[in-house]
């Protein structure tokens, strides 16, 4: 790409792209990564996480789906900004108001489980991404219509913040009596990138070439590979103002931009008959070193819209580099020092019961919470879980959430060394204000391979 997205940009279309863990999963008996649920959690089997094949996820959960952002024209991939949408097709996937999105990606890059004095251990490195939203009906207008149609944009209460670290951790179980198992994990964690911005307040009137902008608000990001054009068309030095169009994401300088501290901690009751289970995770912070910083003062200022929709041809690439520019010429920011900020990892509750009914089939249900200071999760799910044979387990589930109604869907064998597993969350897709999205539109799924002994 010859221009890359307006760091705005860039934040907001990862808080529609990532994966959130798969609630289903919890009632497996056999999940190898089930200590991320619960520390108390874990198989009766020692292990081997293949890199990245030993687990990958993907998903999402929003107030719309990524089929109401991506369409198809003719042959080829297009976003909301091609002249082949209509703005009535695109605005009637957003409710009033803020919308929400919310997501949590994992990718497991090495893994191992053993028994050893007593307790059960794990040793794991994994990438962890995280991402949230906030985004006013207005930005979907803005984005859509505000380079060539006069109004008034209200954006004020835009939040986003994304970030991605790597993570190591040590988890140990052990049976505190005879029915109780008690876990923990501590974490180190090394921070890749932060970004955020919130938008206290930003309104816009268009009319002509013309836009009045009001706005008051902040933005950074944590990242050495953002480069600044000094170009004299995107960048005054006179009055230090940014212009994101000149934005360039290059290859970073080092993978650490934070470092921070985490632990989770869990129970189990299992009465073979019975189990009870509770847990807190991701209880630690991130401490970010951010290079790019900027602030929009709360005052009126008048900018020129320089903004050409393109089509056809390499169409994907550039809708999203003119949407930059669009964004761009409306949220100018002062740029500051760099500072540094401590951010929270996004802790999460869960208590969960599950019954055996009879020697191959149980019931399950769990309520999870997680913390977020833009987009809260709550899920309420229960579950139907059957063991044809003793090494394969197959689960289905129906939850209930922040986000709307959803389906789920698990499998696990064992064979020989071998252990395989998939599932979804998303047999019928997520809820917005609809209540039934279309899955291809909100996709995920968990899937692994790992070596057993």
């Amino acid at each position: 790409m010859k221009k890359v997205v307006f760091p705005l940009l860039g934040i907001l279309v990862s808080a529609a792209l990532g994966a959130q863990t798969l609630q289903t999963a919890y009632f497996s008996d056999d999940y190898t990564y089930s200590y991320r649920f619960n520390p108390a959690f874990h198989p009766d089997y020692s292990f081997v996480g293949i890199p990245v094949a030993g687990l990958t996820t993907a998903a999402y959960k929003g107030n719309f789906a990524l089929n109401d952002i991506f369409y198809k024209n003719g042959g080829e991939r297009v976003t909301f900004g091609n002249e082949s949408v209509s703005s009535a097709e695109f605005l009637d996937n957003f409710k009033s108001g803020l919308n929400k999105v919310s997501l949590e990606s994992y990718t497991n890059l090495a893994a191992i489980g053993f028994r050893a004095g007593g307790l059960y251990n794990i040793v794991d490195v994994n990438v962890r991404s995280f991402a949230s939203g906030k985004l006013p009906y207005d930005l979907a207008r803005f984005l859509k219509e505000g380079a060539e149609t006069d109004g008034t944009y209200d954006l004020s209460g835009l939040k986003a913040h994304a970030s991605t670290f790597f993570e190591m951790g040590i988890t140990s179980s052990w049976r505190v009596r005879r029915k109780l198992i008690m876990g923990m994990r501590f974490k180190a964690v090394i921070g890749f990138a932060n970004s955020y911005i919130d938008m206290d307040r930003m309104v816009i009137n268009h009319t002509g070439d013309s836009w009045n902008v009001s706005s008051s608000g902040v933005i950074a990001s944590a990242y050495d590979g953002y480069q600044i054009s000094s170009a004299a068309a995107y960048y005054d030095p006179a009055v230090d103002l940014i212009d994101f169009r000149g934005t360039r994401i290059g290859k970073p300088r080092g993978i650490m931009n934070g470092y921070g501290v985490g632990a989770d901690m869990g129970l189990l009751y299992d009465d073979s008959s019975w189990q009870l289970s509770a847990s807190i995770s991701d209880i630690g912070c991130v401490f970010w070193f951010h290079n790019l910083y900027g602030h929009a003062p709360s005052s009126d200022k008048t900018y020129t819209a320089t903004y050409t929709r393109h089509h056809g041809g390499d169409a994907l690439e550039n809708e999203f580099s003119d949407m930059g520019a669009l964004l761009g010429d409306a949220a100018n920011f002062i740029e500051e020092d760099e500072y540094q900020s401590l951010g929270l990892l996004p802790l999460t509750a869960r208590i969960g019961a599950k019954y055996l009914y009879l020697s191959d089939i149980s019931f399950g249900g769990v309520a999870t919470f997680r913390y977020d200071d833009i987009c809260p999760f709550w899920d309420v799910r229960g579950s139907v879980n059957y063991k044809p044979v003793k090494t394969v387990e197959l689960i289905g589930s129906l939850g209930l959430g922040s986000l709307g109604v959803s389906m789920g869907a698990f499998a696990n064998a064992r064979l020989g060394f071998i252990n395989i597993f998939a599932g979804t969350d998303n047999l019928i897709g997520t809820s917005g204000s609809t209540f039934l999205r279309s899955t291809t539109g909100s996709p995920n799924f968990i899937a692994g391979l790992n070596i057993i002994w």
